[in-house]
């Protein structure tokens, strides 16, 4: 289980929703804010993630909490918007050209009775099956109906299927991202799960309406959207799960889920592709000898999207406005095995992302205005193979909270 800590910042509290994630409760110091002041009410209290240990997390003119999970603070704005214009999926990525990876699930797809094309996996098969794409994915909105049963089972409770974004293939299976189909009392449904990876990221354990969403043996409408580093999803209109992610490209997949019978439909999925971004180090990387030492400082232009390196050694990572006033910093201690560092990522967009440590999510972060810095400080931590996140093209479909 990952360790999440909530930051909001002040300013834009009222106008960045929280679309939900899950994580353990953990002990942080509670910042609040007092006439100007950041007040801590234990500054002594600390929570290990894993072999890194964050000891604090610090958002100026703002608050620290420790959350299981977040409810929206407003009304979340729909995430296909009018003026997109999707296609067919199997038009724009031709049927033939997708493939079966993983156990041999029996993948058909056939126009309905309105003449909607209807993709249908079944099983049983003895592990996890997947027709695949043809090619890696990066940004894109995803909407499809999706209904789990068979003549046998008509509700299909005791089945289970996903649809991979963002995945690789991995030992003959397919492994990543996964956006969750779940029948079961569970209900977590549009929560985002890594298959043969980091396991649950972003449950449904604490969001009431999002598990009331999914109906048993009726069509599910599941959307799905992926703009940098940053995945959202909804079932039939419910806000389920959003997830920021230094994974920013892969295959899609629709899973048969191994194990019992399980037959799983996928009606006319409609598609749009809306851009990419990549990865690519940084150049020029500063450092200083005197004082608190500066392992590494980099300015960063309005279209970062996330920085992200190796890191040996405790330290503290800051974020900084244009004006150099700093906007967030996170202090850490270096992992228990010294031999091992870490990959520390911060990613956002809107105003909104998080910073993860080996993949896992450690904190929450909310800007009120762009970062125009990151750095590292520390006496005894080293950063390397610094990268920055950014757009490779126009994504016209876009929206700006």
């Amino acid at each position: 289980m990952n360790h999440e800590v909530a930051l909001h910042s002040a300013a834009c509290f009222h106008r960045v929703a929280a679309w939900g994630g899950t994580a353990s409760r953990a002990g942080v110091c509670a910042c609040l804010l007092d006439e100007g002041r950041i007040c801590c009410s234990d500054a002594s209290m600390e929570c290990a993630f894993k072999n890194f240990h964050l000891l604090s997390i610090v958002l100026l003119f703002g608050c620290v909490s420790a959350t299981e999970s977040s409810a929206p603070s407003v009304p979340a704005a729909p995430i296909v918007q009018a003026q997109v214009v999707a296609k067919p999926l199997f038009e724009l990525l031709p049927y033939p050209s997708w493939r079966v990876v993983g156990a041999p699930a029996n993948f058909t797809l056939a126009p309905d009775a309105d003449g909607r094309p209807v993709l249908v996996g079944r099983g049983p098969i003895p592990s996890n099956g997947f027709l695949a794409s043809p090619r890696a994915i990066a940004d894109f909105r995803l909407v499809v109906d999706v209904k789990l049963g068979s003549a046998e089972s008509l509700r299909g409770e005791k089945m289970n299927s996903g649809i991979q974004i963002r995945s690789q293939e991995k030992g003959g299976a397919i492994g990543g991202l996964q956006v969750e189909v779940d029948p079961t009392p569970r209900a977590w449904s549009g929560g985002v799960y890594d298959e043969r990876g980091r396991g649950w990221l972003a449950s449904l354990v604490d969001d009431e309406a999002a598990r009331a969403s999914f109906r048993l043996g009726e069509w599910n409408r599941f959307e799905i959207e992926c703009i940098g580093p940053r995945m959202r999803t909804r079932v039939n209109g419910v806000p389920c799960a959003v997830w920021y992610d230094g994974i920013v490209t892969g295959l899609l997949a629709f899973q048969v889920h191994g194990g019992p019978p399980c037959e799983v439909a996928f009606r006319a999925p409609m598609f749009e592709e809306i851009g990419s971004h990549s990865w690519r180090p940084f150049v020029d990387e500063a450092v200083a000898s005197s004082g608190e030492r500066c392992a590494w400082s980099h300015s960063i232009d309005a279209q970062t999207r996330g920085v992200r390196m190796q890191v040996e050694g405790g330290g503290r990572m800051e974020f900084l406005a244009a004006d150099a006033s700093r906007l967030a910093d996170v202090s850490f201690l270096a992992n228990d095995d010294a031999s091992k560092p870490h990959q520390l990522e911060a990613v956002w967009i809107d105003g909104a992302g998080s910073v993860l440590i080996d993949g896992m999510r450690a904190a929450k972060l909310t800007f009120a205005v762009a970062p125009a810095r990151v750095r590292i400080v520390g006496d005894q931590c080293t950063a390397t193979q610094a990268q920055r996140l950014a757009r490779n093209a126009s994504v016209g479909g876009e929206r700006v909270d």
